[in-house]
């Protein structure tokens, strides 16, 4: 999913501090495989691995080193009986989707005639319902009761469909199974249904859960009508367009005091955990308020000094040479503007500003004559090419042509010259002259 962290050196500090301790991760729809930055919790993790596209399953199997994630080609559903099947009565996972409208989907049909696409390309251009899906189908919640999963840390929901219906088969099991944190793709469209999967109603479930909404990105799509350039190498997502989906981010924000219940029922691996997935989403601010709110009940499993250091280093990156924390909070505390305000221009005083200004309209008019000159003389090269239009057609046909095309590049660069910015402070500037008696040539 999108926000992953690319530096996050306090997940292998707590690895090694914590070798026996286990992150456990299940990512539902997890074609093209789990994001690298789980691989950083090395020896800890363990990972389920679900997707119904039976192929990308097998080759995911076939390619996998770690020991500590399996995959499993599988359909998650729903049961019927669920509430909140009930309340869906058979209604589709979108209301009011301009998928059919979109340039994606334009290109997707142009890109069938092509021929045949491999099983990557195919995953890569999220074309699963043409490949063959799993038969099995499973509720998630009860398989891992089956497998012997007691303990969850992350659930990443992304199957392009029923991800509020999967999430909804954990709403009575994300206390049990002590979820830290729920990354799940959302739509920005819909109804006001509320099983309809769509951002408000995805927000609603966790925040009655007792999760904080912590990330959120967006994914513009184009319309067909007037399409814009793909971000990636296949149809997706565009520069611009509707906001259509995106990936939001919930975690237990147990460093607030309203959470101070739920925190204090979660053994310390789980805190470390926490501060761990605060990294690996890139919020090493979120990760430094955990350990520094359970810092008795953390320091006895690791160097805590060194842990916010690390942190501060990620806050810092690619800083080559980063903070301690300490000085790090010791500079935001003496308002540092260099660490920590956007650099600014020196404040010019008026006289500044007025040889700043004269500098810049004698630059403006220097390079205006400089193009009127080079335009009379083309002027004069193409009358001359003119009187001459049969011997140049018969042997200088392209001399015409490209001096016909330099008058007008230079016509045009002088009408832009004389709409820009500095040719209108031109103009201010001799008007302000004139008003107070003074020459143009002064």
């Amino acid at each position: 999913m999108d926000g992953t962290a690319g530096y996050a050196p306090v997940i292998s500090y707590i690895s090694t501090s914590l070798p026996d301790s286990e992150f456990t991760l299940v990512d539902v729809g997890c074609a093209g495989g789990i994001d690298p930055i789980w691989r950083s919790f090395g020896t800890r993790l363990r990972a389920l691995a679900i997707d119904g596209n039976v192929a990308e399953i097998e080759r995911l199997q076939r390619d996998e080193t770690h020991p500590g994630i399996r995959y499993l080609a599988a359909l998650a559903v729903l049961p019927d009986d669920h509430p909140f099947a009930k309340r869906k009565d058979g209604r589709g996972y979108w209301a009011r989707s301009p998928w059919d409208r979109l340039s994606v989907v334009r290109s997707t049909e142009l890109m069938k005639s092509d021929g045949p696409r491999s099983t990557e390309e195919m995953v890569a251009a999220n074309q699963w319902s043409e490949m063959k899906q799993a038969d099995e189908a499973i509720v998630i919640p009860a398989y891992l009761d089956r497998e012997g999963i007691a303990s969850l840390d992350f659930l990443k929901i992304d199957v392009d469909g029923a991800d509020f219906e999967i999430l909804n088969s954990f709403d009575k099991t994300l206390d049990r199974l002590g979820v830290l944190g729920v990354g799940i793709e959302i739509n920005y469209f819909g109804s006001a249904s509320d099983t309809a999967h769509t951002f408000h109603n995805v927000d609603r479930f966790m925040k009655a859960r007792g999760f904080e909404l912590l990330g959120l990105t967006v994914r513009r799509y184009s319309m067909s009508s007037l399409p814009s350039r793909y971000l990636w190498k296949f149809p997706a997502y565009t520069e611009f367009g509707r906001p259509l989906q995106g990936d939001a981010l919930y975690i237990r924000d147990l460093a607030s005091s309203e959470y101070a219940a739920t925190a204090s029922r979660l053994p310390v691996a789980k805190l470390f955990n926490l501060i761990c997935l605060c990294a690996a989403f890139n919020l090493p601010d979120c990760a430094a308020e955990v350990a520094l709110r359970f810092r008795d009940r953390l320091s006895d499993s690791c160097d805590l000094d060194r842990l916010l250091d690390l942190l501060a280093a990620q806050a810092q990156w690619p800083a080559a040479e980063p903070l301690s924390y300490q000085e790090y909070i010791r500079r935001f505390e003496s308002h540092d503007r260099a660490l920590f305000f956007p650099p600014t221009e020196p404040e010019l005083d008026e006289s500044e500003r007025e040889r700043e200004l004269r500098h810049a309209l004698d630059e403006c008019e220097r390079d205006l004559r400089h193009a009127r000159s080079e335009l009379e003389g083309l002027r004069g090269d193409l009358t001359r090419a003119e009187h001459e239009h049969d011997e140049v057609v018969r042997h200088h046909g392209l001399e015409l042509a490209d001096a016909r095309r330099q008058a007008a590049e230079a016509v045009n660069r002088i009408a832009a010259m004389e709409s820009s910015k500095f040719w209108k402070l031109r103009r201010v500037w001799f008007a302000m002259k004139r008003r107070v008696g003074m020459g143009d040539n002064e």
